[in-house]
């Protein structure tokens, strides 16, 4: 009995210690960036993260007459990823645990230096 015991024991340590590996590339750059004060490195199709000037609304296409995804606040961050169209960004907000693409009006976004 105490061999299943210790058999199974060993089990759930090395599974426990897979899935932390899972996030603890990510987890210590954000660590190592809130120790030394620098941002953490933004995903490879993210130009920049603002956070929006007004709340406003998450589009699907780039027009005003477009379905809404999500609607979004002055408080969360919009990861933006295009702005080559003149009108509106293509961006991604995260909201709970899911995540949405879309298009928000330029208008909104501060300007960047």
């Amino acid at each position: 009995m105490k061999k299943h015991y210790l058999f199974a024991l060993a089990a759930l340590c090395l599974h426990a210690c897979s899935d932390a590996s899972d996030n603890g590339q990510d987890q210590e750059q954000a660590t190592i960036a809130s120790e030394t004060g620098q941002p953490a490195p933004l995903p490879a199709d993210v130009i920049y993260v603002t956070k929006p000037l007004i709340n406003g609304k998450l589009y699907s296409q780039p027009s005003f007459e477009a379905s809404s995804i999500a609607y979004f606040d002055t408080t969360q961050q919009l990861y933006i990823l295009d702005t080559t169209h003149a009108m509106f960004a293509q961006a991604r907000i995260q909201q709970d645990t899911s995540t949405y693409t879309g298009f928000v009006p330029k208008t909104i976004l501060p300007e960047q230096q």
